[in-house]
């Protein structure tokens, strides 16, 4: 086993939400207008919206979408992360909820593509990483909110160090 195993890999992207982390996400930053779950997966957050969805493994892409939501929440798979801001920010999207490893925002590159394209992170809501079937890897997960021409403070909430 390599002393640094690579992360994010593709084959791990597939980690479905669980229905109650994605109630409390959604009941926490409380989406209106025209909302997209580009991730559908097993369907926690699409079955407690009212909104849009995509699933790849259904054959409705993401980077097919043209619309231009108000909201997007998702689970977006980890390896794919620039791929899904940069397409969020393509199609103009308001407001975006990202469920992962708050330190996947924190990067340099990271932080000068989001602010770069006129977006904000405006809160990081913390939340406790399931404890089946998600991977564990010590880092805080969290529902990182970016906002379309947000440049106040970022709020840190939720459940800090779980």
């Amino acid at each position: 086993m390599p002393v640094c195993p690579k992360t994010n890999q593709p084959e791990q992207d597939v980690v479905y939400t669980p229905h109650s982390l994605a109630k409390e996400i959604i009941d926490h930053y409380k989406p209106t207008g025209l909302i997209l779950e580009p991730c559908r997966g097993g369907g926690a957050f699409s079955d407690q919206m009212n909104c849009d969805w995509c699933e790849i493994q259904e054959g409705i892409d993401f980077f097919e979408y043209t619309q231009s939501p108000d909201w997007i929440i998702t689970n977006p798979p980890w390896s794919k992360i620039r791929q899904f801001l940069d397409h969020s920010f393509t199609i103009n999207t308001k407001n975006l909820v990202y469920l992962c490893n708050f330190n996947a925002f924190v990067t340099k590159a990271r932080l000068r593509t989001i602010y770069g394209r006129g977006y904000g992170i405006k809160e990081v809501y913390c939340v406790q990483a399931p404890k089946e079937h998600w991977p564990q890897q010590g880092f805080q997960l969290a529902a990182t909110h970016i906002q379309r021409g947000y440049n106040g403070p970022i709020y840190m909430t939720g459940h800090i160090g779980l």
